[in-house]
């Protein structure tokens, strides 16, 4: 009997001895990393092939069982004296080694193992790269807008020069020629009425000149950018023109209060002019005794209804000279759905959609 306690001792020596050592190298990316007991082995970020040697089982042949705490998990064996992983994230780890030998195990050694995080590893990564998109993103959102309020400064500022030409320039010398077309009335006198039939065509287009200058000043001019100073300068106009005539106006504002919808310069414009040659048609040739004009909110943006109680037209027949084909030339430059209606001996009504900001 004690023959075989003691053979059995000797048997379990070799075991405990290796597992006081159990690797003895430790290899990082073909680079010999040095183990020294009782300390941790510390690998680089980029350490992304590590392999652990461990020391052979004297003797008798066995299984080498190891485990990385944290990265397998359960017990690996293997016959052969070597353990390898590979792309080990940053982490703290426990390497283990254990020796199977005739059904007995060894006790275990572990080892600490450190791995570097990579800079994509750590907890600040994802939200720095966020804030550096975020940062960019409202950077580019920022020039934009500067870049897009300064153009719109130096279109402002076009549109004020322009005005102040036209008015300047172009209406006094309009004025000028009317003012001198009427001083030479006075001299020529009735004694020759063919030069006098010349000079009242030259005052009357002068004259229809001035009023659309006029208007495309007022069109092109920033400070008339208001839906407001548009409907107020309809209304006025309409009022003028169909009153003289005695033809009874209406004009009637539907749209809810603080209704923040805004033109561009060209809708305005050619809204307006259309609005302003329906009025003069109701007051040349509809013979109307009443007429108005209703603005009210549309899904799709603001309607404008010109309407009239006058003699209307044939809407089959060549209206060449009623200006549809201007109207409709118009709507369509500035996106505005065009729709006119009208019946003889009932009427005329023009609808404006205008598609607004």
């Amino acid at each position: 009997m004690f023959i075989i306690l003691l053979s059995a001792c000797f048997c379990l020596l070799p075991l405990v001895s290796l597992a006081k050592g159990a690797v003895w190298q430790v290899r990082a990316n073909d680079r010999v990393l040095v183990v020294q007991p009782g300390k941790p082995i510390r690998l680089a970020a980029l350490d992304n092939d590590v392999t652990f040697l461990l020391n052979p089982i004297p003797g008798d042949a066995g299984t080498y069982q190891y485990q990385l705490v944290g990265f397998d998990r359960q017990w690996q064996s293997s016959p052969y004296p070597i353990a390898r992983y590979t792309n080990l994230t940053g982490n703290e780890y426990a390497f283990q080694v254990r020796y199977q030998v005739r059904g007995g195990l060894s006790a275990t050694t572990t080892i600490p193992v450190l791995v570097e995080r990579e800079l994509t590893e750590e907890w600040w990564f994802v939200p720095a790269v966020v804030g550096y998109v975020m940062l960019l993103l409202g950077a580019a959102i920022y020039f934009f807008l500067l870049y897009t309020f300064r153009q719109k400064l130096k279109v402002q500022h076009i549109r004020y020069r322009i005005a102040a030409d036209l008015h300047d320039e172009v209406g006094a010398t309009l004025s000028s020629i009317a003012i001198s077309t009427r001083l030479a009335q006075k001299k020529v006198g009735d004694s020759r009425p063919d030069v006098q039939s010349i000079l009242n065509t030259i005052m009357t287009d002068s004259e229809e000149t001035i009023y659309t200058i006029r208007d495309t000043i007022w069109a092109i001019n920033p400070d008339n950018d208001s839906l407001d100073k548009l409907f107020e300068k309809m209304r006025s106009f309409a009022f003028q023109v169909l009153t003289t005539q005695g033809v009874a106006f209406e004009f009637r504002y539907a749209l809810p209060p603080n209704t923040r919808l805004t033109m561009n310069m060209d809708q305005r414009r050619h809204v307006y002019l259309m609005v302003k040659e329906a009025i003069n048609n109701i007051a040349k040739h509809a013979e109307a005794t009443k007429a108005s004009i209703v603005v009210s909110l549309a899904n799709e943006g603001i309607r404008l209804e010109i309407s009239d109680n006058g003699r209307g037209f044939d809407m089959s027949a060549d209206c060449e000279g009623n200006g549809l084909k201007n109207f409709r030339a118009r709507a369509a430059e500035c996106f505005v759905d065009l729709t006119i209606q009208s019946v003889l001996g009932e009427g005329t009504r023009m609808t404006l959609l205008v598609p607004t900001l």
